[in-house]
């Protein structure tokens, strides 16, 4: 018995037995969850096979699908952001009619893009590994209200002006002092004037795909079978990468509707003290990423204590699911009352303190005729010391 188990010690270490495969998981509109193996995505159906069997769901009957994790630290290398929210990572290589060429660090194998600079928010050649880096980053694009272009310096200066090129030789932009070149190696990153931005809005089926690298692209278009991805983004670029590369599928314009993109009928905050605070859409309090015990959200809202948020339903939903969690930003003392209510009824309700960083799954909540939900976060036991809660993927399903 002992020698078996220094043989398949061995075996591990050598790397000739393998972990257990990740198990794919689809969670439905209904609110079932399938686990097991997905087969293929074709003409907005997806095929996944379990233990009970074959099943094929169509696309507007799933809130997500997890394959596999994303990587834990971001990839070396550049970053866009675009206009709808969407976050490429990738080398970016030069300007070209009117758009930024780049290659995808998540699908190395796959020709140049074009993204159209109507498009894009920021451009960052290097994007830090920092998590506090990072976030300072994210804050400084969300308040910035400068409506021109602006270069940002390695030295830690800006320009502002419009945007004419870039390749090798430097930056080229048109300036207060005319015609300027700065060579690229002195520019850190970019943002582009906010009014010139455009970003085409889809009202049919869509899907948000995350990679293995945290990259999250928005396709028109979407198909996939046991060793390929193919997608078309909404910037029109096609996307063709090994399947082992995606790491989950959130279809769009189905039955799911994420809160975070209705607006609240309602915002009530009471301040502990004097500090007022806003809520944030698919940010956490302070404007910067949604970290949740290590996991990061997309989608969601911040909010601190106390506060509640409105949203008027008219009957027109089935259900509400969420998770919810402290920031990761939240100190050790942090604590807050999380409370659902619908019409004006108390339907869940949980202490979450940064003792423990779980994300709490809030079971699903029926909303068969509701008019009314409330989200509510109340002071803790340490009154408001940094209660950033964040409601983590929160969606309302429509009626069939």
């Amino acid at each position: 018995m002992r020698l078996f188990v220094v043989f398949c010690l061995t075996l591990l270490s050598c790397g000739l037995v393998s972990e257990p495969l990740q198990a794919d998981e689809l969670q439905t509109a209904a609110g079932k969850t399938i686990t097991g193996e997905l087969l293929q995505i074709e003409q907005n159906r997806f095929t996944i096979k379990s233990k009970a069997g074959t099943a094929e769901i169509p696309a507007t009957e799933i809130v997500r699908v997890q394959l596999d994790p994303v990587d834990k630290l971001p990839p070396s290398g550049g970053l866009l952001i675009l206009a709808n929210g969407d976050r490429l990572h990738a080398e970016i290589l030069r300007a070209a009619e009117e758009a930024l060429v780049i290659r995808l660090t998540a699908c190395p194998r796959l020709d140049e893009l074009k993204v159209p600079l109507e498009t894009i928010r920021a451009a960052y050649f290097s994007w830090p590994r920092a998590t506090h880096a990072r976030n300072r980053l994210i804050r400084q694009l969300e308040q910035t209200v400068k409506k021109t272009d602006l270069f940002y310096l390695k030295n830690g200066d800006y320009l502002e002006g419009e945007f004419l090129s870039f390749d090798e030789g430097g930056f080229q932009f048109e300036s207060a002092a005319g015609e300027t070149t700065v060579p690229r190696n002195g520019i850190a990153y970019f943002y582009f004037n906010p009014e010139l931005i455009a970003f085409p809005q889809p009202e049919q089926l869509h899907y948000q795909l995350t990679l293995t690298d945290g990259s999250r692209v928005t396709v028109s278009t979407l198909s996939l079978n046991e060793s390929r991805l193919r997608a078309r983004t909404l910037f029109g670029a096609d996307i063709i990468c090994e399947r082992d590369r995606l790491a989950a599928v959130t279809p769009r314009g189905g039955r799911v509707v994420p809160l975070s993109e209705l607006e609240p009928s309602e915002y009530r905050f009471t301040p502990y003290l004097s500090r007022n605070w806003k809520w944030q859409r698919n940010r956490n309090v302070l404007a910067g990423p949604m970290i949740s015990g290590g996991q990061y959200f997309d989608s969601g809202l911040g909010m601190h204590s106390a506060a509640e948020l409105h949203y008027q339903l008219d009957g027109e939903y089935a259900a509400f699911e969420t998770s919810v969690g402290l920031d990761d930003s939240a100190g050790q003392r942090a604590s807050v009352e999380v409370q659902i209510l619908v019409d004006g009824k108390p339907v869940f309700q949980r202490e979450v303190a940064r003792h423990s960083t779980e994300i709490v799954k809030v079971p699903r909540i029926d909303l068969t005729g509701a008019q009314q939900l409330v989200l509510k976060v109340g002071f803790g036991k340490n009154a408001d010391i940094e209660d950033h809660l964040n409601w983590c993927r929160p969606v309302l399903i429509k009626k069939p």
